[in-house]
């Protein structure tokens, strides 16, 4: 009795843990956005007044979520991006390491403060979050450090306070959402937004998504920004070049942590 115990525990310690699995390209977006990412690497689209979408990859979690706040929000300012980032190892899929490294790291959210993005009516780099910290909520709005974790929970809520060049300081809610071959994000501003007198966007008006897929020696990122903003004369352009510039910010952000978590561990 003693032998076969012994034996069946071997056997368990041999068997291999669950293993990352990658998604594939063609299954999360159609071939010809496909050949547009692989020949430029990058794809855009803005919209206003009647807006949709039309980059977002076929995944049942982001699709829900997307379109939840979509018909909620009834936006009219929508930008989305697709970005193709390759894996600086061109490896297969992420290692466990990778992943909460990757993960650690889009949670660190003081490390958004100095970011810097290219402004179009400039001409110049500019920078976009002034303070961007950890608060314990947005009533007390005490700072806490950046999070860690070991292994990523499935969904976790951080509020944050972030002072932009645009809108000044703001507090948004921040909420993770992990699976195995993919991590998304999911931001909604939660005091009301101005630009100079003027409310511009009510509290929950503006939510952006980031959602990151692993596709083997690429990563698959998706970032769509959608807004319900006040469209006065003058201020409509002013929305609409914020939120751009939200979304190309926080992908410049993203590719950071990326090449942080990847190559650290290659």
């Amino acid at each position: 009795m003693t032998l076969k115990i012994l034996a069946f525990l071997a056997l368990i310690c041999c068997v291999p843990g669950p293993k990352i699995t990658a998604l594939s390209l063609e299954n999360l977006l159609p071939d010809n956005l496909i050949r547009q990412l692989q020949q430029s690497g990058l794809v855009n689209r803005e919209g206003f007044d009647s807006v949709h979408l039309e980059l977002a990859p076929r995944y049942a979690a982001l699709g829900r979520l997307l379109e939840t706040n979509r018909s909620s929000l009834n936006p009219n300012v929508m930008i989305e991006s697709l970005r193709l980032y390759r894996k600086p190892s061109g490896g297969a899929d992420w290692t466990t390491a990778e992943r909460t490294d990757l993960y650690n790291g889009v949670i660190s959210l003081s490390t958004l403060a100095g970011l810097e993005y290219f402004s179009r009516t400039r001409n110049r780099m500019r920078v976009f979050y002034e303070v961007s910290t950890v608060i314990d909520g947005p009533g007390s709005r005490n700072p806490r450090p950046d999070p860690v974790y070991r292994t990523p929970p499935a969904e976790l809520s951080l509020y944050a306070r972030q002072k932009d060049l645009t809108f000044g300081d703001n507090i948004y809610r921040y909420t993770y959402y992990a699976e195995q071959s993919s991590l998304i994000i999911f931001m909604e501003n939660i005091t009301n937004m101005t630009y100079g007198p003027v409310t511009v966007m009510d509290s929950r008006n503006l939510r952006s998504v980031i959602a990151i897929f692993d596709c083997g020696p690429n990563l698959l990122v998706y970032t769509a920004s959608m807004a319900r903003a006040t469209m006065l004369p003058g201020i409509r352009q002013r929305v609409g070049e914020s939120v751009n510039n939200r979304a190309a910010a926080l992908l410049s952000w993203f590719t950071q942590k990326a090449d942080h978590a990847f190559r650290r561990s290659s």
